[in-house]
């Protein structure tokens, strides 16, 4: 039996709330649960969240694998 796929954004009372891949629950769309950059469009400057919350985001992208391969997210990568 396939679940039915969860909506990326829902709005509550809270606001706007996104969801996490990894623990795929909802948390509030803010810098206090993801990660952001900034990202340059026509129509000026814009934050661009990340799909995983702050809470996932060392087990989701900080895996190694024999000390090598180690996955990075687009935000670690602008970082280096």
């Amino acid at each position: 039996m396939s679940e039915a796929k969860k909506p990326m954004y829902i709005f509550t009372e809270l606001g706007k709330e996104k969801l996490c891949k990894y623990c795929e629950d909802y948390y509030p769309l803010d810098d206090e649960f993801f990660y952001h950059r900034n990202k340059k469009t026509k129509a000026g400057v814009h934050k661009q969240y990340e799909a995983v919350c702050k809470a996932c985001y060392p087990v989701h992208y900080n895996k190694q694998t024999n000390g090598r391969n180690r996955i990075k997210s687009k935000h670690e990568k602008v970082a280096a």
